[in-house]
């Protein structure tokens, strides 16, 4: 057993108990103070921190073990007890657990199951030590913090997230594509009851209706053509934890009531199987479409929408919240600088005013983005106009449209000015609708064949949309 020195009180009023005690774990690396009645353990535990104690029930004096256990429990948290008793004291000692000791031990003890206690109790330690340092890993990659900005609309959304993470209700969060849900259902669920357990993510636009009821429900053997062997689905995974379900109003109604089974009963039936399988999970769900609109269409059931809607987080887009940006590129910089070990110190006062001049149709993240590949690409340490232009003007929006299209031919300048054009627009579509082509293609009243050539004309791939 590995000790690294650690200290033992041991609290008895018989001077040989204490002796022998102090002797073994001194023998075995532990260092040992010892206290023959609860006052003077309390000395001991002003002056030093001990992160187990051995504590004898009788005791002389005005505190006995019972109480000395209380008080160490309220006024040292870090202290984990392990209880010493004759046979006939173990009620006590059962009601000394109750209370919060580790274990107990009956007198007269072996030394050997001492040592093995206090090697538990060390090993119990370090994995809520290490659960400790993972939450708080947690916390800063995932918690509040991360849901930068200061303004009036970013700070709505902090309060709703402090106010709904510890609660079971079910989240929907609407918003523009590139606003940060994601980023909000990660907080609600790290920041909540359930940030112990599994976090399960699936965007619903990405996959057809067979494979997202299969990969949400599971299936088994035989259910459908290649279906080999039985497989767990996504919500049975996710028990006892979260569920976040992006881009939601893509989901078909067949399986919509699926869903809301799940919602209304906590239960749902696998492909191809027959029995019923009880789940306890917590739906968080994002979208960037008007699911009341899509209810109207008789696209989206009613009945689904308000059981998704019973708490609704609205994302704010970049361009109603421009007082933010100085404080996100200064989180991005710091955060590529990191990943990319440069020194980037910020951006020039130009740059500064082009952003906020700029209307952000990728919203949060396409600012990422452009700070991303700024700081990669910069010689100085401070993002100059010249590094940045470029890179926005390559999403699809110019931040103007330059005086060189005036000094060229009519016909040059009309030519490029429509593509600049056309790209802004058909990337801001497609960043609306998640890169679905056939959705854009709706909402721009735009054939969805002629976009697909559109699309290969400007060279629009999927990597370039946010």
């Amino acid at each position: 057993m590995k000790t690294d020195g650690t200290k033992i009180l041991v609290v008895d009023d018989e001077v040989g108990y204490r002796k022998v005690l102090s002797n073994a774990l001194t023998e075995r690396g532990f260092v040992v103070r010892t206290a023959a009645t609860g006052e003077e353990a309390l000395a001991e535990l002003k002056k030093h921190e001990f992160p187990i104690a051995l504590l004898d029930m009788k005791l002389p004096g005005g505190i006995d073990g019972l109480e000395l256990l209380q008080r160490i429990k309220g006024m040292y948290n870090n202290t984990s007890v392990l209880i010493m008793t004759a046979y006939g004291g173990i009620e006590t000692a059962v009601e000394a657990m109750r209370r919060g000791a580790f274990n107990y031990i009956t007198k007269p003890f072996n030394l050997d199951e001492i040592i093995l206690n206090i090697d538990r109790l060390i090993t119990q330690q370090k994995i809520i030590e290490e659960n400790k340092y993972l939450h708080s890993e947690l916390e800063k990659v995932y918690g509040l913090k991360k849901i930068v900005g200061s303004s009036k609309e970013i700070q709505k959304v902090l309060d709703m997230v402090s106010r709904v993470a510890l609660s079971t209700a079910t989240v929907l969060i609407t918003g523009e594509s590139g606003t940060g849900k994601e980023l909000v259902a990660r907080a609600i669920h790290f920041t909540g009851n359930r940030k112990d357990e599994k976090f399960v993510v699936i965007n619903c636009a990405t996959l057809s209706e067979n494979l997202l009821e299969s990969e949400l429900f599971g299936h088994v053997k035989g259910a459908f053509t290649g279906a080999i062997k039985d497989k767990k689905g996504l919500f049975e995974e996710a028990d006892g934890g979260t569920m976040f379900m992006d881009e939601i109003g893509d989901i078909p109604k067949s399986v919509q009531a699926k869903i809301l089974r799940v919602l209304q009963e906590g239960e749902f039936i696998s492909l191809g199987d027959t029995a019923t399988k009880k789940v306890d999970v917590r739906i968080i769900a994002a979208t960037n479409q008007d699911l009341l609109q899509r209810v109207q269409e008789k696209e989206f059931r009613e009945d689904l929408y308000y059981r998704l809607n019973v708490i609704n987080i609205k994302m704010p887009p970049l361009r109603d919240r421009k007082e933010d940006i100085p404080l996100l590129v200064k989180h991005f910089i710091e955060k590529y600088n990191k990943k990319e070990n440069r020194q980037v110190k910020g951006i020039s006062p130009e740059v500064e005013k082009e952003f906020y001049g700029y209307n952000w149709p990728g919203n949060v993240r396409e600012l990422e983005n452009v700070i991303e590949r700024a700081v990669t690409l910069t010689n100085e340490d401070i993002i100059s106009l010249n590094v940045i232009l470029p890179l926005v003007k390559k999403e699809g929006e110019a931040i103007c449209i330059g005086d060189e299209l005036l000094s060229q031919p009519y016909k040059e300048a009309r030519r490029k000015a429509l593509d600049a054009f056309n790209t802004k627009y058909i990337t801001n579509v497609l960043n609306k609708n998640s890169g679905n082509v056939t959705n854009a293609a709706k909402e721009s009243e735009i054939e969805r064949q002629y976009l697909q050539r559109m699309l290969k004309r400007y060279n629009i791939k999927s990597k370039d949309i946010f």
